[in-house]
């Protein structure tokens, strides 16, 4: 099951180009790009100084010299197969605070592309299935607000659970390549969760109903968040094309699922649900 699942959720969301291309939604691409354009603006305005007075506070708590204070440090990253704690150290806090800003400004952009993620959703759906769902502003801006309180939720248990991880690696450096792991896996599980939660809204399903469905569908929800991660990486292709193929990918796998669920007799979801 799990395999087919994450072969599903892979299937979707590369075939998510192609259906958005002949269907007429392909403007859905071009709206990330100006909106993380200003957050790129936001942040390096706001974050510069911040970010480097916060990396010589941490340097100075845990009594370590700042990379750019000591001529010697490259020499102590040759002697790191040596045992160059002090060197090690330096690099994990750095990398981590980096890491832990990208992420915010990631959920960021999940956040305020609420509204357009929720619709290229729902507008998958409507392509597939032919049921169709009355347009109204104020139903769309409350399937954005849940698409934002999931991102905001998951974005906190992310980081959460993230910096446990690198504490962790900070301790034990060794850890390192398997801490690298972990975080992948973490994050794609999330981005997956908050795309899958579209349609599971439309199911008027409680956020918990909708943890248990994302749950008992960990291929599909990581399948489609480990590919959003994937091409998120790639600068301008990632933001231009991720997040709304990560949402029409998330509703080709689901509906599939329960068209073929349908065939083989399953009763999920209740008809009651659907609307």
């Amino acid at each position: 099951m799990f395999m087919r699942d994450l072969r599903l959720g892979a299937s979707g969301y590369l075939r998510a180009f192609g259906f958005a291309m002949r269907h007429g939604m392909v403007w859905m691409f071009f709206v990330p790009v100006l909106l993380f354009a200003a957050l790129v603006y936001v942040f390096f305005m706001l974050l510069n100084g911040p970010v480097h007075e916060l990396s010589q506070w941490l340097a100075q708590w845990l009594e370590i010299p700042m990379a750019d204070a000591d001529p010697s440090f490259w020499a102590s990253i040759k002697d790191f197969v040596n045992g160059a704690r002090e060197a090690v150290t330096t690099v994990v806090l750095q990398v981590a605070i980096l890491y832990l800003l990208f992420k915010i400004n990631k959920y960021l952009v999940l956040i305020l592309l609420s509204p357009l993620l929720a619709y290229a959703s729902e507008r998958t759906e409507e392509v597939l299935t032919g049921r169709t769902y009355t347009f109204s502003w104020g139903q769309l801006l409350k399937d954005a607000f849940r698409g934002a309180l999931i991102a905001c939720r998951n974005g906190f248990l992310e980081l959460g659970l993230s910096v446990g991880i690198w504490v962790l690696t900070l301790f034990v450096p060794v850890l390192a390549p398997l801490s690298a792991l972990a975080l992948f896996a973490l994050s794609s599980y999330f981005y997956g969760f908050s795309m899958v939660d579209y349609v599971f809204e439309r199911r008027r399903m409680r956020i918990g109903e909708s943890v248990r469905a994302v749950n008992e569908r960990k291929g599909i929800v990581l399948a489609n968040g480990a590919l959003f991660n994937l091409v998120m990486k790639l600068p301008l292709f990632g933001v231009m094309f991720g997040p709304a193929m990560a949402a029409i990918g998330a509703s080709i796998a689901l509906v599939e699922q329960e068209q073929r669920n349908a065939v083989q007799g399953s009763k999920w979801p209740p008809p009651a649900q659907l609307h």
